[in-house]
């Protein structure tokens, strides 16, 4: 199964750097403009959209 993502947020430091959620429900680390998403946790470094889907929505 493809996983789909959702942007949710960017790091704090580094603007290029989005915060992604699967739609396995696991959050990546995407680097901009060409780098492949890593699962990360995310934590405070990281500033998160407040209308974050939940992972069963990403893939809709």
């Amino acid at each position: 199964m493809t996983n789909v993502f959702a942007a949710i947020g960017q790091h704090r430091d580094d603007p290029y750097l989005l915060l992604l959620l699967g739609s396995d429900g696991l959050h990546y680390a995407k680097p901009l403009p060409d780098g492949e998403p890593v699962p990360v946790e995310p934590g405070e470094e990281w500033v998160v959209d407040e209308r974050t889907p939940r992972p069963d929505e990403v893939a809709e």
